[in-house]
């Protein structure tokens, strides 16, 4: 998927494949994705970033809450209005901040942004 800004008026899932966020060589390049209630990684699903892609440009703005599932890898900033819910074994390769409730951590590798 190239740069851009992508919008999901309800709930954004990626539940059978992989996503991978392509920055064509320009480690400038930024994506924001904005979803209007639900994010869900799925269980051993990943957020790949390839040529030249940083976590540090992607932008998850989810409308409710965001759940990361079982062994999945995330990237980016994850800003969500109620909670984020990181399950067992998730890697969060970002930040994540929640409005209303809370971040919720089971045994998950945490690799922050500069």
């Amino acid at each position: 998927m190239l740069p851009g800004l992508y919008h999901a008026t309800s709930t954004l899932s990626v539940a059978t494949g992989n996503l991978t966020l392509d920055a064509a060589d320009d480690s400038r390049a930024v994506w924001v994705f904005q979803v209007g209630s639900a994010l869900g990684i799925g269980t051993g699903r990943s957020i790949t970033l390839v040529r030249g892609a940083l976590a540090a440009n992607v932008f998850w703005v989810v409308g409710s809450s965001a759940t990361i599932e079982v062994s999945s890898i995330m990237a980016g900033t994850v800003l969500a209005d109620q909670s984020i819910t990181v399950q067992t074994d998730a890697i969060l390769n970002g930040r994540a901040f929640a409005h209303v409730a809370a971040v919720t951590l089971d045994t998950n590798t945490v690799v922050t942004l500069p």
